[in-house]
């Protein structure tokens, strides 16, 4: 029975290490802290080193974004200016004309304009931020099972190898 031991651990041994490995590229998906050491899954590290800016558009692709969005915004202002402001602020309603509600949408649609592209800016810092906390996360949570089955069989081809490896040893060690 002992003969057999020292191939058996080998082998075993073979297969830990490709499941180690596997493990390592999902798991953990938060950082952490052990001392001075930081551990977390390589994942979350390419993941967490991913430029999200690359997805986020740059300052002329918001002006191209406002204007496919401004018939949208001119068609909620209008509802807000003819029907909103008539249905709760009645008294007000009665000094706004049509040449007034064409007024204050074009000074909204202005200033829209200009504070566009700061809250575009906000948006995509807020989802950059999100992005990378969640992720990591949902995607060990979807990748790792597949990944898992689909390592099977390296783990056997390391378990074989490490049996061999062990039988080799088993076999120097016995012959000399």
């Amino acid at each position: 029975m002992e003969i057999f031991l020292i191939p058996i651990l080998t082998g075993l041994f073979g297969w830990m290490l490709i499941w180690l490995l596997a493990k390592s590229l999902f798991f953990p998906t938060k950082a952490i802290q052990i001392g001075g050491f930081s551990w977390e899954s390589n994942l979350s590290r390419l993941i967490n080193q991913f430029p999200v800016e690359l997805l986020i558009p740059n300052e002329t692709d918001n002006e191209a974004s406002f204007k496919a969005m401004q018939p949208l915004m001119e068609e909620k202002l209008d509802f807000f200016f003819n029907d909103t402001i008539k249905d709760k602020l009645p008294m007000m309603s009665m000094f706004i004309g049509d040449k007034t509600v064409a007024q204050l949408k074009s000074v909204f649609l202005e200033e829209l304009a200009s504070i566009f592209p700061q809250i575009i800016g906000q948006f995509a810092q807020n989802a950059k931020m999100n992005i990378s906390k969640s992720l990591a996360a949902k995607l060990s949570d979807t990748i790792a099972p597949i990944v898992m089955k689909a390592i099977k069989p390296i783990q056997w081809a390391a378990f074989i190898l490490g049996l061999c490896w062990g039988g080799l040893m088993l076999f120097f060690l016995h012959s000399f």
